[in-house]
């Protein structure tokens, strides 16, 4: 699709959200002494060039980004405003006078022109509004706790004492110098700045480790600390959707998995930066991840869960009957999803699995993610849930790493993650269950959680059994044993089909405390 505003034409290469129906033109409008012109676009797109008769504007490979205001030339703007829709749509904005020019000044709260190569320095991103991408959805509580969380030095050392972890991402970095050295990089949410120190280690000319907690004055330290690498890193303390760069960087790397890989819902923190920030044809470290899921049999834990909530069934509890309470009791209880390692003996199914590529795929699909089940068992059998793993690709340029958190593989502080349904489906060898899991992105950095499982009819003429179970990732219960394991040699493989085999070894989850649930959790 392309548009014409007087001698300039525009090449819109990635259109993510189209209207029904799409104007092939726009659909022309005057505000005043402004003319707007309206587009079918999608809330992530990339402009190939900008250009007219003369020549190339210098916009570079720019990308649009909500909130983003770019000045293409005197009295022509491009920005990005919601509508009344709740869409976001794309705007040129073409002044006809120096009245217009004047509103066009009003209307923009930050204007710059992308110059390639320029020299990086820290500002506040544009917003329209002054509300960032992050504060929009974002409720105010729960980033203030995130944040002071991962502010302490006790919880960036359980991170980095997960030696699989840190491990994997040091060899990752170290095997592909070649995509490092003389190269300009971005740590996105950066901690301690460890990937930082890795990354200058591998000869980048320039880090910038972004981090929005108090972390980001110990960063500084650490980075200062180290001979050689003071200069290369530079600590930008802020939320990535709030500074800006005037630079575009070859590089980026992050840690931005959650439990289920996508819990605390940082990897849209890592796509903004990707669409701001990484020049075409960057490299993500990680490249893409993978979710993958199968059913347990776990009768241990189903009466486990189920007994919790025994308190509640008293009926003279003080002299008072507190039995009217133990139903929504039960239900709380199993609302929670369990997070621990898992005997592999305990899946009774292959897995599904879902890709999520980050170098291609908007940060609008991390809203609302479903996957569709059939999981077959491998013998008669009690399904008591679903089993949930992850693991992450970096494809370097010289060689390959997966970190895996599948079951049976060294421990990480991921765990595993599991799914408990209030009531357990009987399965015959054979037999495919089928559903769905399904969750919906919330404001306190997380999901709901909601899993549909159908089991066949044991017998000819018997109806199905289907079962329904609705939870909320950001309340776990952290089931694991306080120990800590000794890190693997070696690199892990991810598991395709089944399980892997290998000692379930047990330590202290990263993300367990800052949302004030673990503790309790832990003691229940």
């Amino acid at each position: 699709m392309s548009f014409s505003v007087r001698d300039f034409t525009f090449h819109l290469l990635s259109q993510t959200l189209a209207l029904s129906p799409p104007p092939s033109d726009g659909l022309h409008h005057k505000m005043g002494e402004l003319e707007v012109t309206e587009h079918a676009t999608g809330t992530r797109i990339k402009l190939a060039e900008v250009g007219n008769s003369a020549g190339h504007l210098p916009l570079g490979d720019g990308q649009l980004q909500a909130d983003t205001v770019w000045k293409a030339r005197e009295s022509v703007y491009l920005l990005k405003l919601p509508t009344h829709k709740g869409l976001e749509e794309t705007y040129v904005l073409t002044g006809c006078s120096p009245q217009a020019d004047q509103q066009l000044q009003n209307i923009v709260l930050r204007c710059r022109t992308c110059q390639s190569g320029s020299q990086g320095r820290q500002e506040k991103a544009p917003n329209q509004d002054g509300v960032s991408t992050f504060a929009r959805k974002t409720e105010a509580g729960s980033a203030d706790s995130y944040f002071r969380y991962y502010g302490m030095l006790q919880h960036q050392q359980n991170m980095l004492q997960d030696y699989v972890r840190t491990g994997t991402y040091y060899s990752a970095i170290m095997e592909n110098r070649a995509d490092f050295e003389g190269k300009v990089v971005m740590d996105v949410g950066c901690g301690s700045g460890i990937l930082s120190l890795f990354a200058a280690q591998a000869g980048a000319k320039k880090v910038f480790a972004v981090e929005a907690s108090d972390m980001a004055d110990f960063a500084r330290q650490l980075a200062a600390s180290n001979p050689g690498f003071g200069d290369v890193i530079e600590v930008v303390k802020g939320k990535v959707e709030e500074i800006n760069l005037q630079c575009r960087v070859d590089v980026l790397i992050s840690e931005p998995m959650g439990t289920l890989l996508v819990n605390e819902r940082m990897l849209e923190t890592y796509l903004f930066a990707r669409n701001r920030f990484l020049k075409p044809g960057g490299r993500m470290y990680p490249q893409l991840g993978r979710v993958h899921v199968a059913a347990f049999s776990d009768e241990i834990l189903y009466q486990e869960v189920a007994s919790k909530s025994s308190f509640w069934a008293q009926p003279n509890f003080f002299g008072v009957d507190i039995t009217r309470l133990h139903r929504p009791a039960t239900s709380s209880y199993f609302s929670q999803v369990v997070v621990d390692a898992i005997d592999p003996a305990l899946l009774v199914s292959g897995c599904v699995t879902k890709v999520f590529d980050f170098g291609t795929m908007a940060e609008e699909e991390l809203y609302s993610i479903r996957m569709p089940l059939l999981l077959q068992a491998g013998s008669n059998c009690m399904v008591h849930g679903i089993a949930c793993w992850f693991d992450v690709l970096f494809d370097g340029s010289t060689s390959q790493r997966w970190l895996s958190t599948a079951p049976g593989l060294p421990t990480t502080h991921w765990f595993q993650l599991r799914c408990i349904m209030h009531e357990p489906l009987q399965v015959a060898a054979g037999g495919v269950v089928h559903g769905e899991l399904h969750l919906e992105a919330h404001n306190r950095q997380s999901y709901d959680i909601r899993v549909t499982l159908t089991a066949p009819p044991l017998l000819p003429g018997a109806a199905a059994h289907t079962v329904t179970a609705e939870l909320d990732l950001k309340e776990p219960y952290y089931r694991q044993l306080n120990s800590w394991w000794q890190p693997a040699t070696g690199q892990q493989q991810p598991v395709e089909e089944g399980y892997a085999n290998g000692s379930v070894t047990h330590h202290v989850p990263a993300e367990s405390l800052w949302n004030g649930q673990a503790v309790a959790n832990n003691m229940s």
